[in-house]
C-alpha cells in the first residue's frame, strides 16, 4: 500500500498551487498543504483515453471473501434456518407463461428484530413486484415477513445482533439481501421489472468491501433513526455503497450504462468513514476512501445523509471523499451533511454522456470543515440552492477540464446560499480555446462571512472580490435576442415574484415528506379497500372511492407496490381528436392539499388521446400543494414489459399507429399551483427491459414512440419546479404559456432522436390543438421542424 504522501505526490496537481496559499491568521483551520487534488480515476476516464479508469482491480461486484460465493452464503443461511424449528418463512410465488403457479416457502432468520414506529417496514411488504420475465417464466415475488434476503417487492435486512451492532463485517449479509431473487446485475444491464426496496433495521453496519446497489434498487434507513454505515479499518474498494461497478480490465466499462441508471435512491443513513484507511486500493487499483459511488441518471435521489470523515490537520493529510459521481444524466440531492473531509462533498467528473443535476434543500445541505466542499471536473449544468458551507479552503472548485476533449463545466448556479470562513468561494478557469470555454456562473442571493475572494480563476487572478453579499451576478454569455456576448458583472433582472419566496426572502422550499411521524393507523391501504395491484381489471371506481374514503377519514392513502390498472370504455383514450385525462388531480377550481410521493404513471398500448396527468389543485397555503416528490412522481410512457410500447411493437425508425401513445403527458392548468420536485416526464426512447449486455450495439433497444406534448405549464402561480425533466415528445418538452410566478430550477430536456423523420407536428397534424401549441407552418429549415 502506498504511503499517503507518496500517493499524493503521484497525482497531477489540480488545486494545490502556491498562489492559493492562505493567511494562517485569518484561516487557522486550513492545513498548510491546502486543498488536495483529485485522484486520476476521478478525473480522466472519458473513453479511458488516459487509461486512468478504476478498472485495474479484481473486484467485479460483491466480494464473497468469507463464504466464497453468493450460493454458498445462502446455503449457510438455509442450514442455520433449518436448525431452528421456529424459523419463519416468506412466500415466493412463481407463475410460468402458461399460468401455472408454484409457491416456494423460503426460510428467514429473525433475531430480535428492532422495534421502530416508522411505517415503511410494516407497510412496504404488502406490495407486489411489477410483471417481469426472468429465466423464461413470469415471476411475481412477494413476502409477508421481514426477510433475510430480497424479493422484487421489498427487502428487510437480517437483524442479527452482531451485524447491527457493528461488531462483525455485514458486507456479505447486505449484498446477499440485495442480490437474492434473480436481481439485475452485470449481464442484465437494465430493467423496469426487478426493483427492490432494501430496508435497513436499526443499528450500525460494519462494511469492509463495497455494498453493490443493483439496478432499480432503493436503500432506505429508518427516517426516525438513520442507520450508520461504518467503513472498517481494512476496507478495500471504490466506496461503501457502489451503484455501478467498474469491470476489471474492461477499459473503463461499468456494469450499467451511466445515462440509463433510473429509479434509485439512498436515504436516511450516516456514513462513518473515520476508521477507513488512507488508501482503499483494490489490488493494483489505487483508490481513496469514499462514501458513495453515485453514477446515476433520472428519477434518482439522495436524501437525509450524513458523511462523517476525519479532520485534516497539518500532521494528518487525509483523502476522504463523501460522494464520487463521474457522469450520468439528471438527478437530485437534498438533506446532505458533510463533516471534516479533505476532498469533494460532491465530485462530478468525466465528460461521458450527460450530467444535469439540481441540488436543493433548506437547512440541511451543509459542508462543515471540508477543505474542498464541492469539486466539479465537468458538468453540463448544476443548480446549487440553499447550500451552507462553513470553513475549508475552497467552497466550489469548478476549474477542472479533463478527458480526451478537455471538456469542463458548462454552467453552475449558486442560489440562496451561505459561505463562511473560507478563502475562496468559487475557483474557476478562464481558458478560452474556441471549443471548450470557461464555466458560466450565476450567483444569486449569496451571503458570505470572512470570504477572501468570491470568484477566482486558477491562475490566481481575482474575478469578483470578497464581500458580505452578492445579490445577482453572472459571468458567461448573455443574449439580447440571437446575439450573445461574453461578459461578467451584476445582472439587471426582474424581481422574483413575492409569492415564490419564503419569509426569509429565499425561494420557498420544503423537504420531501417521509411521513415518519405518522403511525400505521393513519394510513389507509388501497389493497384492503377494493383496489387490485396485480395489473388486472379496471380500478377506476375502486381507486376513486378509496381516495374519497381516505380524505373523509383524514388518512394517508397508501398504495402498496404493484400495478393498478384503469381503463375507459372502448377507445376512450385512443382518439387524438378528442383527448381525455387519465389521472386527474382535483377538479378545476379546487383549493387544498394534495401530495403524491413515490408513484409512477404509465399507459398501455395505442392511447393517442391520453392526457396522462392533469394537475388542477391550488394550494391552500404556501407550499401545501407540493405534489410529486422526490423520485416519487415519474411519468414513464412505454419502454417496459407489459406496456405494448416496446421493441417488438415499436422498433426504432419504424412507424406504427399502435405506437402513438399520448396527446399530452403532464398539464398544470391555469388555476392550479404546485411544488414539483425531481419529477421525470419520460416518453421512452428505448425498451428498458431489453438487455444490450451482449450486444455490440448499445442502442439496439431504441424504440420510436409518439406523444405530441411533454409538460404544459399554464399555472398562474405560484409553482416551483426543482430538478425536473421532460423528454422525447414531438412538439415540445416544456411549454410555459400564459403563466406567472413560476420557478424552474434546472430543467432537463431531450428531443426525439428520430426527428426529422417525421418532422413535427407529425403524426399529430390535424389533431386537437392545445393552448400554446407551436406552429411549424412557416418553417424553412429542418431544425425549425423539430421539437
Amino acid at each position: 500500500m502506498f504511503s499517503l504522501r507518496l500517493l499524493l505526490s503521484l497525482l497531477p496537481l489540480v488545486v494545490g498551487r502556491p498562489e492559493l496559499l492562505y493567511e494562517p491568521a485569518r484561516y487557522p483551520d486550513v492545513p498548510e498543504y491546502g486543498p488536495q487534488p483529485n485522484p486520476p480515476y476521478m478525473v480522466d476516464n472519458q473513453h479511458n483515453y488516459f487509461k486512468t479508469a478504476p478498472d485495474k482491480g479484481e473486484q467485479n461486484g460483491p466480494v464473497w471473501r468469507e463464504s466464497g460465493s453468493f450460493d454458498s452464503y445462502m446455503s449457510t443461511i438455509a442450514n442455520i434456518s433449518a436448525a431452528s424449528s421456529s424459523a419463519p418463512t416468506y412466500n415466493h410465488t412463481l407463475i410460468d407463461i402458461n399460468g401455472n403457479v408454484t409457491i416456494v416457502n423460503s426460510p428467514t432468520i429473525l433475531s430480535n428484530v428492532a422495534e421502530t414506529s416508522y411505517w415503511l417496514p410494516k407497510l412496504a411488504p404488502l406490495g407486489k413486484a411489477s410483471t417481469c420475465r426472468c429465466g423464461g417464466r413470469l415471476e411475481i415475488n412477494y413476502r409477508n415477513l421481514l426477510p433475510v434476503a430480497t424479493t422484487s417487492s421489498t427487502v428487510t435486512l437480517l437483524n442479527m445482533v452482531p451485524i447491527i451492532h457493528g461488531k462483525t463485517d455485514a458486507t456479505e449479509a447486505i449484498n446477499a439481501a440485495v442480490e437474492d431473487g434473480g436481481r439485475c446485475g452485470l449481464e442484465c444491464g437494465n430493467t423496469f421489472a426487478q426493483g427492490a426496496i432494501v430496508y435497513f433495521p436499526p443499528g450500525t453496519y460494519k462494511i469492509c468491501r463495497p455494498v453493490i446497489q443493483l439496478y432499480y434498487t432503493q436503500f432506505i434507513g429508518d427516517a426516525l433513526d438513520p442507520r450508520t454505515i461504518k467503513g472498517c479499518d481494512t476496507f478495500e474498494g471504490i466506496a461503501l455503497f457502489d451503484t455501478d461497478p467498474y469491470i476489471p480490465g474492461g477499459n473503463g466499462q461499468n456494469w450499467y450504462i451511466n445515462q440509463n441508471q433510473f429509479f434509485r435512491q439512498i436515504r436516511n443513513f450516516i456514513f462513518d468513514l473515520t476508521d477507513m484507511p488512507l488508501a482503499t486500493n483494490d489490488n493494483d487499483q489505487p483508490l481513496v476512501p469514499t462514501g458513495i459511488h453515485w453514477q446515476v441518471s433520472q428519477a434518482c435521489s439522495l436524501q437525509n445523509l450524513v458523511f462523517n470523515m476525519p479532520e485534516a490537520t497539518d500532521s494528518s493529510m487525509v483523502t476522504h471523499v463523501g460522494i464520487f459521481m463521474e457522469n450520468g444524466s439528471g438527478g437530485f440531492v437534498s438533506d446532505l451533511v458533510f463533516n471534516e473531509e479533505i476532498s469533494a462533498g460532491e465530485l462530478v467528473g468525466d465528460p461521458v454522456g450527460k450530467n444535469k443535476f439540481s441540488a436543493i434543500h433548506g437547512d440541511d445541505l451543509k459542508f462543515n470543515g471540508c477543505l474542498t466542499a464541492v469539486q466539479m471536473v465537468w458538468d453540463w449544468g448544476f443548480n446549487w440552492q440553499r447550500i451552507e458551507i462553513e470553513g475549508g479552503a475552497i467552497a466550489f472548485n469548478i476549474s477542472g477540464r479533463r478527458g480526451d476533449t478537455d471538456q469542463g463545466i458548462g454552467s453552475v448556479s449558486v442560489i440562496d446560499s451561505k459561505i463562511s470562513n473560507c478563502p475562496v468561494a468559487i475557483l474557476t478557469n478562464s481558458r478560452k480555446d474556441g471549443v471548450n470555454g470557461p464555466p458560466n456562473i450565476v450567483i444569486g442571493n449569496l451571503e458570505m462571512n470572512n470570504v477572501g475572494i468570491t470568484v477566482q480563476d486558477e491562475s490566481g487572478d481575482t474575478i469578483l472580490e470578497g464581500s458580505d453579499r452578492v445579490d445577482l451576478w453572472a459571468i458567461g454569455r448573455r443574449y439580447n435576442g440571437y446575439e450573445g456576448t461574453y461578459t461578467s458583472g451584476p445582472v439587471d433582472a426582474p424581481a422574483k415574484g413575492s409569492r415564490l419566496l419564503a419569509d426569509d426572502g429565499k425561494l420557498f422550499y420544503r423537504p420531501r415528506p417521509q411521513y415518519e411521524d405518522f403511525g400505521i393507523d393513519q394510513f389507509r391501504i388501497a389493497t384492503e379497500h377494493n383496489c387490485k395491484n396485480d395489473g388486472t381489471g379496471d380500478n377506476t371506481e375502486g381507486i376513486n372511492a378509496f381516495l374519497q374514503q381516505a380524505k373523509d377519514a383524514g388518512q394517508i392513502a397508501y398504495f402498496p407496490a404493484g400495478i393498478y390498472r384503469i381503463q375507459g370504455d372502448g377507445f376512450y383514450f385512443s382518439d387524438a381528436h378528442n383527448p381525455h385525462v387519465v389521472v386527474q388531480v382535483g377538479n378545476k377550481g379546487d383549493v387544498g392539499t394534495v401530495e403524491i410521493v413515490d408513484m409512477i404513471f404509465n399507459v398501455q398500448g395505442a392511447t393517442a388521446g391520453a392526457i396522462v396527468l392533469e394537475w388542477n389543485v391550488h394550494e391552500s397555503s404556501q407550499g401545501s400543494g407540493k405534489s410529486f416528490g422526490y423520485v416519487g412522481f415519474a411519468l414513464r410512457v412505454g419502454g417496459a414489459t407489459g406496456t405494448d410500447l416496446d421493441i417488438n411493437t415499436c422498433p426504432k425508425f419504424g412507424f406504427d399507429s399502435a405506437c402513438i401513445c399520448a396527446a399530452l403527458l403532464f398539464h398544470v392548468t391555469p388555476q392550479a399551483s404546485g411544488y414539483f420536485e425531481n419529477v421525470w416526464i419520460w416518453l421512452a426512447d428505448h425498451d428498458n427491459d431489453m438487455s444490450v449486455y451482449n450486444s455490440p450495439d448499445k442502442i439496439a433497444n431504441q424504440i420510436s414512440l409518439y406523444a405530441a406534448r411533454g409538460t404544459l405549464i399554464e399555472s398562474e402561480g405560484p409553482s416551483w419546479f426543482y430538478g425536473t425533466g421532460s423528454e422525447h415528445t414531438v412538439m415540445y418538452q416544456y411549454q410555459v404559456y400564459g403563466a406567472k410566478d413560476i420557478y424552474l430550477g434546472h430543467i432537463q430536456t431531450e428531443t426525439p432522436y428520430y426527428q426529422p423523420v417525421p418532422v413535427a407536428p407529425n403524426p399529430f397534424a390535424g389533431a386537437k390543438e392545445f393552448p400554446g401549441d407551436p406552429s411549424f407552418a412557416d418553417c424553412t429549415t429542418i431544425g425549425c421542424q423539430e421539437a
